[in-house]
């Protein structure tokens, strides 16, 4: 796992990523409950009320265990976890190997905490984004 540092984010250019986190993690169900742990610490980083921040974790654990199943059967699965900071957003991308049908996970997941939900086959593999704002740092203050 990496962790770049967070800047002080009234210092950074507007839509300027603060920080990022990236792990990669095997295709292990006992893993899922790090990612929500991960998520939730980014979005309290990030400013997020506690129930957006248990919201956001709790559907990146769910497209965690949507990776685990579309990765199921590849012998070296990881699956890779991207959370990208913003001062008026959260990004995760998960990456894994896959053949489930992006549209159909897309779908499956677009009822959980998320503003946007981005799912494309890539190389061999299945990439998800969720996208989630902070609404009150758009209107300038803090998440």
């Amino acid at each position: 796992m990496s962790a770049e540092p967070a800047a002080n984010p009234s210092s950074a250019a507007p839509g300027a990523r603060t920080s990022r986190i990236e792990c990669n993690l095997d295709n292990d169900p006992r893993l899922l409950a790090s990612v929500e742990t991960i998520v939730a610490h980014a979005a309290g980083r990030a400013g997020f009320p506690e129930d957006a921040q248990r919201e956001v974790a709790v559907a990146a654990a769910n497209a965690s265990r949507e990776m685990a199943v579309s990765a199921n059967g590849s012998a070296a699965a990881t699956t890779r976890l991207i959370v990208d900071e913003f001062p008026d957003r959260l990004e995760l991308t998960f990456e894994s190997p896959g053949a489930l049908n992006p549209e159909g996970m897309r779908k499956r997941l677009e009822g959980n905490a998320n503003d946007r939900i981005r799912c494309e086959s890539r190389e061999g593999g299945v990439r998800l984004t969720l996208l989630k704002s902070c609404g009150a740092a758009k209107s300038g203050s803090a998440c």
